[in-house]
């Protein structure tokens, strides 16, 4: 149903294009002086279309609390929904639903709450997280070695993993790792060093998919490299 390659690839140009405006402009930061958080819009434009949505910040369908509020419930960054569905099934919502429907004369109709035609199932799409990691980080808008690159590299994509992987009702997910280094070839070796330590901490992840293309180089960082590292369900 969804194929990452596809995704990374149009990912990638997304994000390429961006690079491309920033240089156009003369800008004095590219990509890798941008915080996480604001590469998101970016990555996914374009994504959505007549077949498919894409929702930004969605809460997991499966919350560690008992029908906990939507501020205490854990989402993830991208959420892709097929076949021209225009919204996620909440189950949480739905069983509130239920309980509030309880003793009414509407408590049969709520106890036969699944998706609307509308709405997807979410078995049926694809959860991505993304991490972004810069050898040369930004700080207060000056470049500095990126200190903590490393664990960088393995922890948070790992708990990214361990999410997604614990949620019983997804079935389809990934992790995109955008890296910023120097050098062309230091992208996909360290993002191949991060699957491998996930999968010596016995994590479900498949080989990722990768994307790179150079970046006009401001601080060091000349390569931006994504990972598109699936999750196995």
């Amino acid at each position: 149903m969804w194929s990452l390659t596809d995704l990374n690839s149009k990912i990638a140009a997304n994000l390429r294009e961006h690079e491309q405006l920033l240089v156009e402009d003369h800008a004095h930061s590219g990509l890798d002086a941008m915080r996480e958080i604001d590469l998101h819009p970016i990555a996914i434009k374009g994504l959505a279309d007549s077949e498919t949505t894409v929702l930004r910040e969605s809460c997991l369908p499966s919350p560690k609390l008992e029908l906990p509020g939507k501020n205490a419930r854990e989402r993830v960054d991208f959420v892709l929904l097929p076949d021209q569905k225009k919204s996620l099934f909440d189950p949480v919502d739905a069983h509130k639903e239920l309980l509030r429907a309880s003793g009414t004369l509407f408590e049969s109709f709520a106890s036969l709450a699944e998706p609307k035609e509308s709405e997807c199932d979410p078995r049926e799409a694809m959860w991505i997280e993304m991490k972004c990691v810069p050898q040369i980080r930004y700080v207060d808008g000056i470049p500095t070695p990126n200190s903590k690159y490393e664990l960088e590299m393995i922890n948070g994509p790992s708990e990214d993993v361990i999410k997604l992987a614990s949620d019983p009702l997804i079935c389809h997910g990934a992790v995109l790792m955008v890296v910023f280094n120097e050098h062309a070839q230091a992208g996909p070796h360290d993002i191949a060093m991060s699957v491998r330590a996930m999968i010596d901490r016995d994590l479900p992840v498949g080989l990722p998919e990768i994307e790179q293309f150079p970046i006009q180089d401001r601080a060091g960082n000349a390569w931006c490299t994504l990972g598109m590292i699936p999750v196995r369900m």
